[in-house]
């Protein structure tokens, strides 16, 4: 069983091909040095062409990865291993509006501590 943490970047102008390849080098060196353990799941990037087929125009990046339930303390590490992920995507789009949520719990970015925080209320 598990939940999944939902991501969308946008902005006016298209992911070039270069930040393209720089998220998805990202994204699987994120994969490669999981350190929890066998990997629930890896890091998903929709297909970029594929975005561009199924989206409005302003969607430069989307995905969504299943994290595990079974265990609260492997939940909470691999959240947070996932947000570190989106971080440093987001230094990659820095001028991309971001919407991330795990199920009915949003993400907003925070400046100062640079990374993705739960919204408060």
């Amino acid at each position: 069983m598990g939940v999944s943490l939902y991501y969308t970047a946008r902005r006016t102008t298209p992911a070039t091909q270069q930040d393209q390849k720089r998220c998805d080098e990202i994204a699987q060196r994120y994969d490669e040095q999981y350190p929890y353990g066998e990997l629930y799941e890896g890091f998903c990037i929709y297909d970029w062409e594929s975005l561009q087929e199924d989206n409005d125009e302003t969607v430069i990046l989307q995905g969504a990865t299943k994290l595990p339930l079974d265990d609260i303390a492997l939940f909470q590490d691999t959240l947070e291993w996932w947000l570190d992920c989106l971080a440093e995507l987001k230094d990659i789009l820095p001028d991309a509006q971001w919407e991330v949520n795990l199920d009915d719990v949003y993400f907003e970015w925070s400046e100062d501590e640079h990374c993705f925080l739960p919204q408060g209320d």
